[in-house]
């Protein structure tokens, strides 16, 4: 660039690449109010039917996880409704669906958090934190072009941001819990219609998002230049392995540390990790959830305990309310499986962010001061706050319930008709009813016992990551 290109404008006047308040970012507003759509949404589910439950074994199972594990309230997440691990290999430069969805999707705020597939994804996050901090430059008219830009980018970007979060109402409507995830449904018959529109605006926004780094590039903020030019990087990114999704733009990658199938073909030659005991009576007191990374307790939008009979999950009342119930879980093999961002991310220069500085109306964590007041970027209202850094992955797991006489009595019949069991987070498969699956109902110590059929690992939980101080 030459001086006669961007006009010399003084020392005296380093330039800010926004001065004043343009258009309104949807993405970067509206994140809390997108969480709580969210939860709304669960909220108008089963929980509005069942507003009565109680969710105390949650915070039992809670405890009893961390104790068995080896697992921390610092960092762990419980997660819920059961996701299996399943997701196929494939090869270089391709990442399955419901991989993507699960690493790039940001955990609720919550120590046991509702797993949504279609939430803000991490890395949209992440540019939107490059994109808030200003960009200095002695020139007038390039401080003019990066003003204009990010104008224009604001509003690609809300274009986007409405066609995800439309789609996401949709698959809300349309799907109950999981498979498909998000992205998987966004290439079925019910979801091509939204994939057209997020297409269209993906390929505007990045266009936008790329003509603005640009003109970053030529700031004098190399560190802020490199961080934009990696997470645009086409060569981090990847494209869906499903084939009904080969329309979309690339995705940027998402690694784990071992793929499912081998994970399991370790586990059943006996060369896997160790399995676990761990359980909990419904007469230990409640778990205080202040201890926990999140802070305090959030509403759990899922009862803990449902039986499937003809196809249909049904509350288990009787177990809710027998203050002597005692419930033992056995997994065949328990797993901390590692999840990391690609090369895009560049964690080091996030955290050297931490404090800002940041656009007018951003500030790192928001509050009520002349210097903090605005949109913050990180914690729990922010729209950058969290990440996974692993997952905790199940194998085979089996239940025994041992209840008192009367709540047997009452529940024996249904059991025998079950197809499934939800024990929280857990779903246990009965294929061919329970009688079948080898489930068992000894009167004599009012016990109900069984183990899945299902070869599939569960994924119990994630650790996460509080930004910008992630550990990735």
């Amino acid at each position: 660039m030459s001086e006669s290109e961007f006009p010399f404008t003084g020392s005296d006047d380093t330039l800010n690449s926004q001065d004043d308040v343009g258009a309104l970012s949807q993405f970067r507003h509206g994140a809390q109010d997108r969480r709580l759509l969210e939860l709304a949404r669960l909220d108008a589910g089963i929980i509005a039917a069942n507003s009565d439950f109680d969710d105390k074994p949650w915070g039992l199972l809670y405890r009893a996880l961390i104790d068995s594990i080896g697992l921390s309230p610092d960092d762990f997440q419980l997660t819920y409704p059961s996701t299996q691990w399943d997701w196929s290999r494939t090869q270089a430069g391709f990442i399955p669906a419901a991989q993507y969805d699960f690493c790039a999707t940001a955990p609720q705020w919550s120590a046991i958090g509702a797993y949504v597939s279609s939430g803000d994804t991490v890395h949209q996050a992440y540019q939107q934190f490059l994109n808030v901090i200003p960009a200095q430059t002695e020139y007038r008219s390039l401080r003019q072009h990066l003003h204009d830009a990010d104008d224009a980018l604001v509003v690609a970007t809300n274009h986007y941001t409405l066609a995800t979060t439309s789609a996401a109402s949709a698959y809300a409507n349309q799907v109950e819990d999981h498979p498909p995830s998000f992205s998987e449904w966004l290439g079925s018959p019910r979801g091509r219609s939204y994939q057209n529109r997020i297409v269209a605006a993906q390929v505007a926004m990045n266009q936008a998002q790329a003509h603005y780094s640009n003109l970053i590039a030529q700031c004098e903020q190399p560190e802020l230049g490199d961080a934009q030019r990696r997470c645009g990087n086409e060569d981090f990114h990847v494209r869906y392995a499903d084939l009904n999704l080969i329309r979309l733009p690339k995705v940027p990658d998402w690694q784990i540390d071992q793929n499912a199938a081998d994970w399991v073909a370790k586990v059943e030659a006996g060369e896997g990790p160790a399995g676990v005991t761990l359980g909990f009576s419904n007469r230990e007191a409640p778990y205080d959830f202040a201890q926990t990374w999140a802070g305090r307790r959030g509403r759990i939008r899922q009862l803990f305990w449902q039986v499937r009979i003809n196809g249909h999950w049904e509350r288990i009342d009787e177990f809710e309310f027998d203050n002597k119930l005692e419930l033992s879980l056995d997994f065949q093999a328990v797993d901390r499986i590692g999840i990391r961002p690609g090369e895009w991310f560049d964690g080091e220069f996030a955290r050297s962010m931490i404090d800002g500085p940041f656009m007018p109306g951003y500030s790192p964590f928001g509050g009520d001061s002349i210097e903090t007041r605005g949109q913050p970027v990180f914690g729990e209202k922010g729209f950058f706050g969290l990440i996974k850094n692993g997952m905790c992955v199940g194998y085979k797991p089996s239940f025994v319930i041992r209840t008192t006489t009367s709540t047997f009595r009452r529940f024996v019949d249904p059991f025998k008709a079950a197809t499934g069991l939800r024990v929280g987070p857990f779903t246990f498969e009965a294929e061919g009813g329970s009688i079948a699956a080898g489930w068992k109902a000894d009167a004599a110590t009012q016990t109900f016992s069984g183990t899945t059929t299902s070869r599939r690992p569960l994924i119990i939980g994630a650790t996460v990551s509080e930004l910008p101080n992630a550990s990735v």
